[in-house]
């Protein structure tokens, strides 16, 4: 499905710009896409649960699913913290890295990051 990877890409460039989620995912945004719309999307797609499983579907290769995977574990770990605000995920040094795996993530699917 062609716009289910539209928006996959979206959304990874969302999760590379820190400038995009300083003015979106913070107390002092304008209302419109939250981090949970990112977390729903992700969710709801399976893309980074079972990325291999789809191949074919939303991805292309495997290359593209070990990316995304990387992306999970990155994610996971950045936002496990109970009771965190969207902000202090964000601002958490964990989520240094979920920036870097989306970047790759976009590169893996042959996207400028």
């Amino acid at each position: 499905m062609p716009w289910l990877r539209t928006q996959l890409v979206e959304w990874l460039r969302r999760l590379s710009s820190r400038e995009w989620q300083e003015r979106n995912w913070l107390p002092t945004a304008r209302a419109g896409v939250g981090f949970d719309d990112a977390l729903d999307f992700f969710d709801d797609t399976g893309v980074l649960d079972e990325p291999s499983g789809r191949i074919g579907f939303i991805l292309l290769n495997d290359r593209e699913a070990v990316a995304l995977e990387e992306l999970n574990r990155v994610l996971d770990d950045a936002a496990s913290g109970k009771g965190m605000s969207d902000e202090e995920i964000i601002h958490s040094a964990g989520w240094v890295d979920v920036v870097a795996a989306a970047q790759r993530a976009l590169v893996a699917l042959g996207e400028d990051p």
